[in-house]
């Protein structure tokens, strides 16, 4: 009865944790990572229904097969990490290749002495997963990989964990008593439900967070080579003498207000909009950094009117009235451009020029874009 009761917490976690994610996390942000991170949610609550209807009609084969799932689950985790970092392939079709593949065997053998080593590379493998989604999270930005301190230390735990049931299973095999039915092994089972509960909590506080912040960008991925490619290219330009360089500081105007009357999903097409009018009218050899949703940084390489001419484009095609029902107004953005020369072709005087520039703009009622004024 007191192992029925652990496995009726887990159905009830569970199924709390599948809600919450679905409810709060995919619903309102949709995205591919947050839609796989869901299905890993459903499928370790099927687990779990299905671990609780094994103990009610004495099925081991049921009980044996109900594993597969949680462990699927565990995979899902890291494939949703590989989505929403842009990675490809994300290994979704392997890995519900191979976790099926284990749930089939995990039943068939489950009265059989090859259930145990069956088991044991099964978890093996959801442990491997667990690990290489722990290694994902450490990749994350700081304030990402600070909320992700929970999941990184649990899915260690798992690493942990799985090293000792293997070292068991050698301990076993070298003893020659490897051989395991599903019910010889309930006292790990035990173990593995508490664990279970762990996991379950700990993915929920990440992913949530995660999924609510949304995918990141390559932009967002890049920070640090748009720097150093942009003080490459303005220290070579100096050294030549070309003086039609300018950075441009791009922000959506009244972002905060667009947040507040629209949805997250709403807010979020708005955005993508916003940076692929910028993608669309700059030219190809501009390098193109999104600070934010709604700020975007343009190195170019143009003369002066040129530059004048591609502004008026830009501010055109963001003005043009928004398709979004949610939010049917015009769109529009302030803009402030620093020239290399002035700044003696340093990068961060020409961030702050065209910072402030692009702030003033704002302050004099946006839709426009002004010229950086430097002190001589």
């Amino acid at each position: 009865m007191e192992h029925i009761d652990v496995t009726i917490v887990l159905v009830a976690v569970a199924t709390t944790c599948t809600i919450i994610m679905i409810g709060l996390g995919f619903l309102p942000h949709p995205g591919r990572a947050a839609s796989i991170w869901s299905s890993g949610f459903a499928l370790a609550m099927l687990s779990c229904y299905l671990l609780v209807a094994a103990d009610q009609i004495g099925s081991h084969h049921l009980r044996g097969a109900a594993h597969g799932p949680i462990l699927c689950a565990v995979a899902f985790v890291w494939i949703g990490l590989r989505a929403r970092r842009g990675r490809e392939p994300i290994m979704l079709l392997p890995t519900i290749v191979v976790f099926s593949a284990a749930t089939v065997v995990l039943g068939l053998t489950a009265e059989t002495l090859a259930y145990g080593t069956v088991f044991r590379v099964s978890f093996a493998l959801a442990a491997a997963t667990a690990g290489l989604a722990a290694w994902e999270l450490l990749r994350l930005r700081k304030a990402e990989r600070e909320m992700s301190l929970p999941l990184i230390v649990v899915a260690c735990g798992f690493v942990g964990l799985a090293v000792l049931v293997a070292i068991d299973g050698l301990i076993r095999l070298a003893d020659g008593t490897i051989g395991e039915t599903e019910a010889d092994l309930q006292d790990l089972y035990d173990l593995n439900e508490v664990v279970a509960l762990l996991y379950l909590i700990c993915a929920l506080v990440t992913l949530l967070y995660l999924a609510r912040r949304g995918a990141q960008t390559p932009e967002q991925q890049q920070t640090v080579e748009f720097f150093g490619v942009a003080r490459d290219r303005l220290a070579r330009a100096q050294v030549a003498g070309d003086r039609w360089w300018s950075l441009i500081d791009v922000r959506l105007d009244d972002a905060g207000e667009l947040l507040d009357a629209s949805s997250g999903r709403a807010f979020q097409r708005i955005t993508a909009r916003f940076a692929e009018d910028i993608r669309t009218v700059m030219p190809p050899e501009a390098d193109i950094y999104a600070v934010s949703p709604t700020q975007v940084l343009v190195l170019l390489p143009r003369p002066d009117t040129a530059v004048r001419g591609l502004l008026s484009r830009l501010l055109d095609r963001i003005g043009t009235l928004t398709d979004q029902p949610a939010v049917p107004i015009r769109l529009s953005a302030s803009i402030g451009v620093a020239a290399a020369p002035l700044a003696d072709y340093d990068l961060d005087r020409l961030t702050a020029a065209a910072g402030e520039a692009a702030a003033h703009a704002q302050i004099s009622g946006g839709d426009r874009w002004e010229r950086a004024v430097f002190a001589p």
